[in-house]
């Protein structure tokens, strides 16, 4: 087996420092907003974005490539992910230098360097392995472009070669768009979603219909939990029917996103489904902690 780290450009710096904005910009609005749903929303924002944010950081930090005699491994987070490319699934390869000219489907994709997804010019659909853009390398197999940035390219590509794996060009076509009513992974979050948003929608309402609520419930909260403006059942029950429009809202969305994306990659589709779901269960939980506390 034969080991290559990735080429180290000027990308780490970049996403470091976007961390550091989005979190000191999340800070500050958290210091500033007095609301217990806004202030919720945008703790479980900060959660996700660092995540995010620090699942790169580490990709940056630890990518390389291995090739035995069937496979191109590439390895990131410290070894805790791999991707296994087959030799035999490779269709040809094919170079690039300077500025990576595409659209960032997810991921980072800057010019001079990409993790992640991307649409990249002249290749199509790529999952990126990019720390720099000195020496890029594009693998074709059938379902996927994989893009790495391997150090001693003339050594990798030699390899390349010597398992017959030709340099050459390539038609890219994109999906049509995906019906997602066929497709499991998408059909069942979009019905808990949709589950969600009908009980928050309809439970309030149903409970005021039938003299369940008192008659003074609270209709804002501060970030402590603590009511700062009480009504009556019915003005709560309106009130939580409106965080059930704004759910349908956001469903809506993220639906068309999901149905856009397909046509460029199915699979950076599906997130988009899972953005509502956790705007919705956190929803959920409100209104219950709500419900039983009051």
């Amino acid at each position: 087996m034969q080991n290559f780290k990735s080429i180290k450009g000027k990308g780490m710096p970049y996403i470091i420092m976007e961390t550091l904005l989005y979190n000191g910009f999340i800070v500050l609005l958290l210091f500033f907003i007095n609301s217990y749903e806004l202030s919720n929303l945008i703790k479980v924002a900060l959660i996700v974005i660092n995540i995010y944010e620090f699942h790169y950081i580490f990709m940056y930090m630890s990518l390389k490539y291995s090739i035995d005699d069937k496979y191109i491994y590439i390895y990131n987070i410290f070894g805790l992910k791999e991707e296994k490319i087959s030799l035999k699934e490779i269709k040809g390869y094919n170079k690039s230098q300077g500025r990576i000219k595409g659209i960032k489907l997810y991921g980072y994709g800057k010019d001079n360097f990409a993790l992640g997804k991307s649409i990249i010019d002249n290749i199509g659909t790529t999952k990126m392995y990019i720390t720099s853009n000195s020496n890029i390398f594009y693998l074709k197999t059938e379902d996927m472009v994989y893009g790495l940035s391997p150090e001693n390219a003339g050594e990798f590509e030699e390899i390349l070669k010597n398992k017959e794996i030709q340099l050459k060009k390539w038609e890219y076509k994109f999906n049509k768009n995906t019906n997602f009513y066929k497709d499991k992974k998408f059909i069942i979050p979009f019905g808990i979603v949709t589950l969600i948003i009908i009980y928050l929608t309809l439970t309030p309402f149903v409970l005021y219909l039938y003299g369940k609520l008192p008659e003074q419930m609270p209709l804002s909260f501060n970030a402590n939990f603590e009511p700062v403006k009480m009504g009556t059942g019915k003005q709560f029950a309106f009130k939580q029917m409106t965080y059930g429009v704004l759910n349908m809202a956001i469903l809506l969305c993220m639906y068309y996103s999901s149905y856009f994306y397909s046509k460029y990659d199915k699979k950076s589709a599906y997130k988009f489904i899972y953005v509502s779901l956790i705007v919705a269960l956190l929803f959920f939980i409100i209104q219950g902690r709500i419900l039983v506390t009051f």
